[in-house]
Formats: structure tokens, sequence, C-alpha cells
């Protein structure tokens, strides 16, 4: 007599392991269209907002489509979906066949679905979908009373080992956002980008997975005040609304437990309440010290335009936590970011002009861009210069377009820009040359390039150039505007490096 089990549900976290898996085999490597399809449905599935993929919004944020996109005369969505779906099947048949775990889009939708594969089919060539719509339950063995014990427990280290496989590979792939279980935040033992903890504040406990990949906690450390959510709040600045969409406000105190060391804080604002230049005031100490007074309306310009601002040099109190104070009544955060720094001027920030994610030959991790303001964004796989680390100038930025970038004020940075030319010019099959494209660039009032041509500058098909002793405003921040003279400016990456 066997012992029956429950249907074990799918979490969300063996589904996204099972999507890391399809994304860095390599069925996808020479299909980017098919990459960017799938990694926006799985954004929109994890974001639990399946049921608003559209046709239109596939075509134009996955697929570059012109907004002026029409799905009556361009099937490309339609094509690619069909062409996803078959890759997924002859996955499914040939590498993926064992996987317990195993992923579909069903004929007629864009909407990913997850299937549980029972032992007694896993040696199957088909899918569990192809098996579940053609044979059906056989008899005496339900969904929920089938298994004998000790296959199931077989079963589960067979997942377990899987998932441990699977985690070897996901450092140097492109990752959509979407909520995901964790445990509770720690400061990893790694080092960089790796070795951050990254809290968000709001009335949603569930963690998230942002942009890049990375995991951010709903946090636990803090008392007084009050939640607040704005979810139909569309945020400038960022890949990732949901972060700043919701926080906690008014008077309340926070107490992190992090290791001993020395780290710099990162503090994530997004003014959703439609307040106006200095209606609301955010004053708060750090471990007991007073930090300046903050309107993030006035900072960031506007409301719901997502800014940062970054403290370092600080170290645990002797209770083994970073102490937060928020004291005003108008006070309020949305997200911080704790990372080891022993640099006055915070770590190096590196980062693309797209929603991506690059290891370069180093092992530096460049991440999606942040802080941007206007202008728009366009993406160049093919093409691309013929440089070491050419995926830096895969995506671009470009028209009437700024970037506010949190530094520290009274340091001196480090400022290099990336830039591809990848319209103008006979190399690229585009009209023009030399003289097409000519603009300036600003950062805090000082002219860093004036009258600039890539087409005249790059070599091998890019330019990167250099600014040093570049100083932020006094409240900490490199403002840097690009300001078109003839047609628009564009920008592929940046990367600040403080200099002391």
């Amino acid at each position: 007599m066997s012992l029956a089990y429950p249907e074990i549900r799918i979490s969300h976290e063996e589904e996204w392991q099972e999507l890391q898996a399809v994304l860095h085999s390599e069925i996808l490597s020479k299909a980017p269209n098919l990459l960017h399809f799938l990694e926006y449905v799985a954004e929109q599935h994890f974001a639990g907002k399946a049921d608003q993929i559209k046709e239109y919004n596939i075509a134009v944020q996955a697929l570059h489509r012109p907004e002026q996109f029409d799905p009556q005369s361009d099937t490309i969505v339609r094509v690619t979906a069909h062409a996803l779906r078959k890759k997924l099947e002859h996955y499914y048949a040939t590498e993926g066949a064992g996987h317990p775990i195993q992923m579909h889009l069903p004929p007629g939708k864009y909407v990913l679905q997850f299937i549980r594969k029972h032992p007694e089919v896993a040696s199957g060539p088909s899918s569990p979908l192809a098996q579940t719509e053609q044979e059906g339950p056989r008899q005496g063995q339900g969904p929920a009373a089938r298994r004998n014990w000790i296959v199931w427990v077989g079963s589960g280290v067979m997942v377990a080992a899987l998932l441990a496989m699977i985690g070897t590979y996901l450092a140097n792939r492109r990752q959509p956002a979407h909520p995901a279980k964790f445990g509770s935040p720690a400061i990893s033992q790694g080092t960089g980008q790796d070795a951050v903890m990254r809290i968000r504040f709001g009335k949603n406990e569930r963690p998230y997975i942002d942009a890049a990949g990375q995991p951010w906690a709903a946090e636990k450390y803090c008392l007084g005040g009050a939640l607040f959510a704005h979810p139909d709040h569309e945020i400038q600045g960022t890949d990732d609304p949901a972060i700043f969409q919701e926080g906690r406000e008014g008077k309340f105190q926070c107490k992190i437990p992090v290791p001993p060391g020395r780290y710099q804080l990162q503090l994530l604002f997004a003014d959703t309440a439609g307040d106006k230049e200095a209606a609301r005031q955010v004053d708060l100490t750090i471990n007991n010290r007073r930090a300046d007074a903050l309107d993030i309306v006035d900072e960031a310009g506007g409301d719901d335009i997502a800014i940062g601002k970054l403290y370092t040099g600080i170290r645990p109190m002797d209770d083994g936590q970073i102490h937060l104070d928020f004291t005003s009544d108008g006070s309020f955060v949305n997200a911080v970011e704790i990372s080891p720094a022993e640099s006055d001027g915070g770590n190096v920030l590196r980062m693309l002009a797209g929603p991506a994610v690059f290891r370069d030959d180093e092992g530096n991790t460049w991440l999606p861009e942040r802080y941007f303001q206007g202008g728009r964004r366009t993406f160049h796989p093919d093409g691309l210069p013929k440089v070491a680390n050419s995926r830096l100038f895969e995506w671009e930025r470009y028209g009437h377009f700024r970037y506010l970038i949190p530094v520290v004020a009274g340091k001196e940075y480090k400022v290099r820009l990336y830039f591809s030319e990848g319209w103008f010019g006979v190399g690229n099959g585009g009209p023009g040359g030399i003289g097409s494209r000519v603009f300036d660039v600003f950062c805090n009032g000082t002219t860093l390039l004036k009258d600039f041509d890539i087409l005249s500058a790059q070599k091998n098909g890019a330019a990167v150039i250099t600014f040093n002793h570049v100083k932020p405003t006094a409240h900490g921040m490199l403002e840097i505007y690009f300001t078109p003279v003839k047609n628009y400016p564009l920008i592929n990456a940046i990367e600040v490096e403080p200099e002391s």
C-alpha cells in the first residue's frame, strides 16, 4: 500500500529558478526578440500583472516597435510568440525534459504557465501540458494521491540539486523584475554589488527582485510612523517603480543589524503625495548624527521622480545596528541600500543606459540605469563596436535628458561617459556622417563637452571620455545634462568613481 501525499503548490521561487534555467540555456542565445519577449511576459507574471499583458505593450516595450505600432498590420508579436512556444516545446523535449517544473506559453495567450512534472511522466519526451490534455489522469491515480512517499522524497532531492545547479549560472544575464520569496535581509559575505542589504519599505510584505536581479527584502526593523502605498503612480527615473510606490512616513525609527564594518547608506525617495516644494521636509539622523534636511520634490525637480541620497563612513553602533531616526511629520522613505564601502566617496557606480545587466572582462557589474529624466531608449544588439566589452554599447538613451546621480558633497569624482554612434554614418547604414549629431554635456553648470560629435571622436566604433576632479553640488548630486546642438544627444553607459 502506498502512502498518498497532497499536491505541492509551485512556489514563486521554483518558477523563478525554472525561468533562469531557460534564460541560461542556449535556446535563446541567437534570438534576441524571443529573449526580450520572454523577459517581458515573465516580468508581468511575477509582478502579478499577467492579466494586463497586451499585444501593443509587448511590441513597444519588449520588441522596441515605435509607439505608432499597429497590431493589424504588424504581426511581430504573434510571430514571436509562436516561435517562443516552439522553442520551449523543443527545450522540454530535449535539454529540459527532466526538469520537475516546466514553463509553457499556451496557444493564443501571452501568459506564462508553470507546471509541475510528476515522477511517473518525467522520462517522457512530450510536455506535461500535452500529456494532461491528451491522456487525462490514470485510473486510481488522482493528482492529490499518487506517489509513494519514498519517490516523493527522492523527487525533492532532485529538485534541490537542480536548483543548486541553476544558481551557479545567474551572474551574467539580464533578469526581469518580479516579487519572489527570500529570507530576511542580510549582508552577504561577498564583495562589491553582491554584498548589499536592500530594504523596501511599505505595505507589501513580499520581497521583490528588481530589474538587475537583485533582492529587496520587506522591512521589519522600524517602529512608528505609518505605511503608505500609491500603486497607480508612474515613477520617472527607474525601471522598478514598485520600489518607489510604497514607503513609510511620519516620525519613525529603524535599527538595522549589520556585521562589523564600514558602510555607505543610500536612501531612495520619490514623493508620491502630490506635495509642492517646501511642503514636506524629511529630517533624519543616522546613528544619532543629524543629516541634512531634505525637500524631495525640490531635490528631484517634481513629484513621482526617483532620486537617491548617499551617506558614507557609517559603522554600526555598539548594539551592532545602524540607527535611522526620521524626526519630522513630513518625513518618509521608500527604500534603503546598505553596502560595504571603504572610500569616503562611496562605491563606484556603473550603469548602462538600459534595463540590462552586464559583467565586463574585469569582473565589474554594470547595472540598469537609474536617476534619469527625459529622453528615450533604443536597443542596438547588432553592429556593436569592435572594442572590448562591446555590450556596454547595446543600449542608448537619446533626446533631451539628464541624470541626477547621488554622491557625497565635498568629494571629487572621476566620470566616464561611453558613446557609440548607432544611427548616422555609412557604417551603420544610416544617413549622414561627421557633423550629423552634435551636442553639449554639462555637469553642475560646468561644460564637460562642447559641440561633441561621436563620429569624429570614436575609434573602432566607440568613444570613452574621462573627466577628472568633477565636483558635486552642495546637496551631493552630479547633475549631468545632455543638450542638443544638431540632432539629439545620446549616451550608452556612465561610470562614476570616487577619487578619494
